[in-house]
């Protein structure tokens, strides 16, 4: 080949060989063994094929090329090194010689590097691949993900950041009865409509920056509402909001899962109502008996008798405790157990549970004993009843199971680096002990060491799970230490502040003087014969418990007449001027929560005495909900069946005492009250409000001029609301103003706001304008009533 086509092949970066029909190498070009097969395989003489393999079985090829079939013949992309790092392919072309000596050398074959091109098109093919792979996964993703939002039983729309409904699967559109395309656009609030009032929890997860790791999925918690539906149904909800955080806008919003509770609400209804069937219709008759028994314990018994009685009077007292392990258990399961935060004095509390168990420890020969190592007496802030609870539980297990020796209490408290404390409880005993791999046994729900332990000594195997969710809801734990047949210890923790000594002083002991001094023969505010001119209604239909509750009272020094049910206790009202009912709650015409509710709306006038009665609930209901439900409807106090000779007493005394301060000073007061204003109808319960003050004149003026400001500010943003129909601020001032009402004994007013509440809940304007007004005239009599007050105040300086 000349020297100028040889340099213009090279500089093309493509070699050559030039060969005969024999396909033997004639000529090659200098770097063509850079692409043989293997290197320095490609020789003069030598057969092509040796070096160039792939030309194998191309003999066809090469005569249909030299007799002028064919032009040219071309492999493409033929591999020769497989090392990644530096591959090298080639081309092969064969083609007629086209120089003089045609006919000895008839063929010319080029091979070209075509690696970077073969690189690129496995690159794009590799890209392409990958692609349609990723493609392929997106679309079984999205398909997946439809697939299990639709399949979900909960409700899920889907909104944009401002709310705006974008997507929602089948379960949401059979909840709210709407077809996707209604909702699509429309606001959450239309779904529900208090969404706005949670905008905090919301809030705290949109600050939250997940651009650090993407697999965070902030969730609010989960909130009971109500959702609305096409229907306009009502529908209890549990929802929970996810926020969505992407680089792209379009892909930003909320997410939220809607749980229907309906049939979650309807079942705690249904155990609600069956606890509440319980504790009345079985604590009743076991009120009765144990009532009775009671009584004939006191009527003069022979010593036979005696024995007798006292064995229905413990069996009935036995058979109310395991029914109020029972009552107690479902509380604290369904988490309805409150626990109260109140001052109180840690020796005392303890000293209560020893006076009740004393009597049952002495009739075993057993000596309690308070290793008391406080120096003094020591104020802690919670629940003094769960706290006695459980000290009861323990001791009473305690005595219980031991037949000689001693129990033994201590405690002992423990600083924290926190507010609080942690005060270590120990009841220690010597009795039958504990098989130590029976230990665990003993705190969970229905269990016992062994079935013997029933069979001989009873109980429901309650009381120790008890007291472990109530330590675990104080804030500690329990535990024991026992060995078999040589007694067990007891401990058990609560977290509790403990108040300084100071300040101890002024909210706990300065009461237990003050009651202390109360209760002493030479200093008694008032005359034991003044309070037993109590007069007192007894409104019970049962007619055993007001036998019972009859003696009691007379035992006590007290009389009662009785009616049958509200109706009969509400005539007599009318007639006779009774200072306090005992008021049972479920009877025959009309209940006592309804007679309570009617005589809160009786005018003062129509009272005989000019003043509203104190109603004290007397139920065998034991549940929370129950006393709450006596304490809405009016009733200012609360006893529960069977009620024991000293509780009642107490109560009475205490009621007694608050009646007569009411009438000193309303007999002091009440030309002031009466002179410039007329106060038969006045809008205010003067019996509530001194107790609040605990009869402090001053006190309850400056309460009532900041309830009339607080009020008409309210008022002016009804107004407001009710002409821009923005019933979120109206369901707020309403119920502000129901609760202000209720606290100040404003009884029409609450009853007042109770009403437009419920209009607002409905979103029914009419009537709402009327409520208002009746509001405004209420506050403007008070409001009247301060003036003249100041009036009165500065002529008589």
């Amino acid at each position: 080949m000349n020297s100028l086509l040889t340099n213009i092949l090279s500089v093309c970066r493509i070699e050559y060989l030039i060969i005969d029909q024999n396909l033997k190498v004639l000529e090659i070009s200098l770097g063509i063994n850079h692409f043989a097969n293997i290197a320095d395989e490609v020789k003069q003489g030598e057969d092509v094929r040796i070096a160039f393999p792939e030309l194998e079985g191309l003999e066809d090829i090469f005569d249909a090329i030299r007799q002028g079939e064919e032009d040219k013949f071309e492999l493409k992309g033929i591999m020769r090194s497989q090392d990644p790092a530096s591959p090298l392919y080639i081309d092969i072309r064969i083609t007629k010689n086209i120089q003089e000596n045609y006919y000895s050398h008839p063929f010319i074959i080029l091979v070209e590097d075509s690696t970077e091109r073969m690189v690129l098109e496995q690159s794009l093919f590799q890209g392409a691949n990958e692609a349609n792979l990723l493609l392929r996964n997106l679309k079984a993703s999205k398909q997946y993900i439809d697939q299990i939002v639709t399949s979900m039983a909960d409700a899920l729309l889907v909104t944009t950041l401002s709310g705006k409904i974008k997507k929602l699967n089948p379960a949401a559109q059979m909840l709210l009865e709407y077809d996707e395309t209604e909702l699509i656009g429309q606001p959450i609030a239309k779904i529900i409509r208090e969404v706005n009032s949670y905008k905090l929890e919301i809030g705290n997860i949109e600050s939250i920056d997940i651009s650090q790791n993407q697999s965070i999925n902030p969730l609010a918690q989960e909130i009971e509402t109500v959702c609305y539906t096409k229907s306009s149904k009502t529908i209890p909800v549990a929802f929970s909001c996810s926020i969505v955080k992407t680089e792209i806008d379009h892909f930003q919003g909320y997410v939220y899962i809607l749980r229907d509770m309906t049939e979650r609400k309807q079942a705690e209804l249904a155990k609600q109502e069956f606890l509440a069937m319980i504790s009345h219709e079985v604590r009743t008759p076991i009120a009765s008996v144990i009532g009775m028994a009671s009584l004939l314990l006191d009527s003069g018994l022979t010593t036979h008798q005696k024995d007798f009685v006292e064995i229905i009077y413990s069996s009935g007292n036995s058979l109310l405790k395991i029914i109020n392990d029972f009552l107690d258990f479902s509380k604290i399961q369904s988490g309805n157990l409150e626990l109260e935060e109140e001052p109180f004095i840690l020796q005392s509390c303890i000293h209560e549970a020893f006076y009740l168990l004393t009597p049952e420890a002495r009739e075993k020969g057993l000596k309690l004993t308070f290793l008391d190592t406080l120096k003094f007496p020591t104020t802690i802030v919670g629940d003094i009843t769960r706290l006695r609870q459980v000290l009861i539980n323990l001791l009473s297990n305690a005595i219980k199971f031991t037949e000689t020796g001693n129990i033994e209490v201590s405690v002992i408290i423990h600083k924290n680096a926190a507010n609080t404390n942690e005060i270590q409880f120990s009841v220690k005993d010597t009795g039958i002990g504990i098989p130590r791999d029976r230990a665990e046994r003993l705190f969970k729900a229905f269990s016992q060491v062994n079935s013997s332990i029933t069979r001989q000594y009873g109980g429901t195997g309650l009381g120790l799970a008890i007291c472990k969710q109530l330590c675990e809801l104080m804030g500690g734990r329990i535990w024991v230490e026992s060995e078999l047949n040589a007694g067990s210890t007891f401990y058990f923790t609560i977290a509790a502040s403990v108040l300084p000594q100071e300040s101890a002083g002024a909210q706990v002991l300065a009461p237990v003087q003050e009651l202390q001094v109360k209760n002493s023969e030479n200093n008694c505010d008032y005359r034991t014969s003044d309070l037993l001119k109590l007069r007192i209604l007894l409104t019970e239909d049962n007619k055993v418990n007001q036998k019972i509750a009859l003696k009691q009272l007379q035992s006590l020094g007290y009389s009662a007449d009785v009616a049958n049910n509200g109706k009969e206790a509400l005539d007599l009202l009318e007639k006779i001027p009774y200072d306090l009912i005992l008021m049972d709650c479920q009877m025959p015409v009309l209940d006592g929560l309804e007679t309570t509710k009617e005589i809160h709306r009786w005018q003062e006038s129509k009272f005989v005495s000019g003043r509203r009665p104190v109603v004290i609930a007397m139920t065998a209901n034991a549940m929370k909900q129950d006393q709450q439900m006596c304490l809405d409807a009016g009733m200012d106090d609360y006893l529960s069946k069977p009620v024991m000779k000293e509780k009642l007493a107490a109560t009475l005394e205490h009621w007694a005492s608050v009646i007569l301060r009411v009438e000193e000073i309303s007999a002091k007061e009440e030309t002031v009250f009466t002179k410039d204003v007329g106060l038969v109808d006045f809008p205010i319960d003067w019996e509530r409000l001194h107790q609040l003050s605990e009869n402090n004149p001053e006190f309850e003026l400056e309460l009532l001029q900041i309830f009339v400001e607080d009020i008409q500010s309210r008022l002016e943003v009804i107004k407001i609301a009710i002409a821009d129909h923005d019933y979120e601020q109206l369901t707020l001032q309403t119920h502000q103003i129901k609760g202000a009402s209720a606290n100040i004994g404003a009884t029409a007013m609450h009853l007042a706001a109770e009403k437009l509440e419920q209009l607002v809940y409905n979103q029914e304007p009419r009537g709402g304008a009327k409520l208002v007004s009746e509001l405004e005239e209420f506050v403007k009599r008070i409001q009247e009533f301060l003036v003249c007050k100041d009036t009165t105040d500065v002529t008589n300086n």
